[in-house]
């Protein structure tokens, strides 16, 4: 990780955690994590961001979690942030990949 990525922080509106993705990858948090500056998906009159990995809107922003007051997950993800390369959770605006059909479950 660069030196600029550890003095910029994270700007905790625009970092997500989807908990689908969560239970998929059988709790691999760097997969679950996505920053996206892409706008929100209103969804029944509530706004929400869709996940780019697997399209589902199961997902809450690390703000909404401080808002919450989920101090120790929120920690924890931020903690996650940090150790990885910014790169590997940079999603486009617009760009929502489905899973290929070999991962898809049908429950």
């Amino acid at each position: 990780m660069g030196i600029f990525d550890r003095l910029r922080g994270i700007n905790r509106r625009y970092w997500y955690v989807c908990y689908n993705c969560m239970m998929q990858t059988g709790h691999d948090t760097p997969n679950a994590l996505f920053y996206s500056e892409a706008s929100l998906t209103e969804v029944l009159g509530r706004p929400l961001m869709p996940c780019p990995r697997c399209g589902s809107t199961n997902t809450k922003s690390f703000q909404n979690l401080k808002d919450e007051g989920s101090e120790a997950p929120l920690w924890g993800l931020e903690q996650t942030v940090r150790k990885y390369p910014r790169s590997q959770f940079l999603v486009k605006p617009g760009r929502v990949s489905a899973p290929p059909a070999s991962e898809t479950r049908v429950q």
